[in-house]
């Protein structure tokens, strides 16, 4: 693993870029262990990466159901993810299951149903088979991968909740819509939230958005590898938090032009393994980095992104970021000292 500094950081370039979704690429994900990605997109198509040697090593598809919030599961051979609304070309989808997919032999594993809205978000616990689900129906839902009923809900958030978990899979994270961040225990969450913090307000009580606006939605909920922090993505805005006491320790204003239109096309960021960066689309297409610390601009990265690179990841424990935009492409971004 390269080192993470700001030299590296700020060297990082596509080392691979691929045009393999004919339509806007809606979620990726990283296996912890094993080099592996996958990409689902509008098009209704899985494409697994190889991250070692940069290679397509597969292409499934749902076009029953269509696939959006792909999570591998523990196993590099399995993944779940949720169901997608169709457009007109489509049949209607009114289960918003979540399934559990087998990219070995491409069969349907089991059958989460319980939401009444489409999902909105999926996280798996790091440490056992549960995972998390949010929706449109204002619920969030516990599941045991083990089997397909339901372990817990909680109900009537205020707005579409997003969910995560820490990286020790002792503590989950739920956003609520009105700035709200609900901490649960994973072992005492039928007791309700320990913690809550509000990430629209300031430690002084301050509104942090035009008052006589709607806040723009949160779309995103990540923790630090380490636990100390969470980042909350609300339009073009990234708040970072302390996770034990919800102070805001830096606002990062995302940049570039179409800042409208950047505002409410739901966009993610992600904290580098050792959470010392953070990177994030632009509306401007490129990639952005800045420092977790000090909210300082590290790097502005380039790329043949059309569209908004709406998905973003940092690989765990490797210098290797990938970025997925609303025009189907996909990149894979290495430093230029690993090339050299």
């Amino acid at each position: 693993m390269v080192a993470l500094d700001v030299e590296a950081v700020s060297r990082m370039s596509p080392g691979r870029f691929f045009r393999d979704h004919t339509s806007a690429v809606n979620a990726l994900d990283f296996h912890h262990t094993e080099d592996q990605m996958v990409t689902t997109g509008d098009d209704d198509a899985i494409h697994v990466y190889n991250t070692n040697t940069g290679a397509k090593t597969k292409t499934l598809y749902s076009k029953k159901y269509g696939c959006a919030n792909v999570t591998f599961t523990h196993s590099a051979a399995a993944v779940v993810y949720s169901s997608r609304a169709k457009g007109s070309g489509g049949a209607a989808i009114d289960d918003h299951a979540v399934r559990y997919h087998s990219l070995h032999d491409n069969t349907y594993v089991r059958y989460f149903k319980g939401h009444s809205d489409a999902v909105t978000s999926i996280a798996m616990s790091a440490t056992n088979d549960n995972f998390l689900t949010a929706g449109a129906d204002l619920t969030v839902r516990l599941w045991d991968l083990r089997t397909p009923k339901c372990c817990a809900a909680i109900p009537q958030c205020p707005a579409i909740p997003y969910v995560a978990y820490d990286a020790q899979g002792e503590v989950f994270a739920v956003t609520e819509g009105d700035g709200a961040i609900k901490l649960y225990g994973t072992g005492s969450y039928s007791k309700g939230a320990f913690a809550q913090f509000d990430a629209f307000h300031d430690r002084n009580g301050q509104y942090l958005f035009n008052p006589d606006e709607p806040p723009p939605a949160v779309s995103c909920v990540k923790f630090s590898s380490d636990g100390k922090r969470m980042l909350v993505v609300s339009g073009n805005f990234i708040t970072i938090l302390d996770s034990f006491t919800g102070e805001h320790t830096m606002r990062i204003r995302v940049p570039g032009s179409g800042q409208q239109q950047h505002a409410v096309t739901p966009m993610e960021a992600s904290f580098s393994p050792d959470g010392e960066f953070v990177v994030s689309g632009g509306a401007d297409s490129r990639i952005h980095v800045w420092s977790s610390n000090t909210g300082f601009a590290v790097s502005q990265w380039r790329a043949r992104h059309a569209g908004l690179p709406t998905c973003v990841k940092w690989a765990p424990n490797m210098m290797l970021v990938a970025s997925g935009c609303t025009e189907g492409g996909t990149a894979l971004w290495i430093s230029d000292k690993q090339r050299a």
